[in-house]
């Protein structure tokens, strides 16, 4: 199973958006999680968002990177640039920046927009995955 850890400043926006559409899109060979710098509570419109696509957010909450920097992750991935330097202080085999405005959310249309672009680079990510782990011969 491949270890993901999404990283931003508050744990509050993008990093839970990505680590709940993950596990909807992937449970099954990811195990995921999110944290951040400076954890905050979950935006309500961020899990509206999700809600309305029919993502579980059962279980998600907003934690300190504190909580996971002893972990080694397959993948870590950072969702802002407040956040990369000490993404990359995480253990992990490989390492990303996917940096979004983390727009301290959030209306309704803006946390719909994060939830679509984080969505395609999920999908993006799991395509490339797949096809990285299955041999070509």
């Amino acid at each position: 199973m491949t270890r993901v850890l999404f990283v931003c400043h508050s744990n509050a926006v993008c990093s839970p958006i990505a680590e709940a559409l993950l596990k909807h899109l992937a449970a099954d060979r990811y195990e995921v999680t999110s944290a951040g710098l400076q954890p905050s509570d979950i935006e309500p419109n961020a899990l509206a968002a999700l809600h309305r696509l029919g993502v579980s957010t059962e279980g998600l909450y907003s934690k300190g990177l504190d909580r996971v920097a002893d972990q080694y992750f397959d993948i870590v991935i950072s969702l802002c640039e407040q956040a990369e330097a000490a993404a990359q202080a995480v253990p992990s085999a490989r390492f990303m920046a996917w940096h979004f405005e983390d727009a301290s959310c959030c209306s309704q249309p803006e946390a719909a927009r994060v939830v679509h672009e984080i969505f395609e680079r999920i999908k993006l990510l799991v395509l490339v995955q797949d096809r990285q782990e299955k041999s070509l011969w």
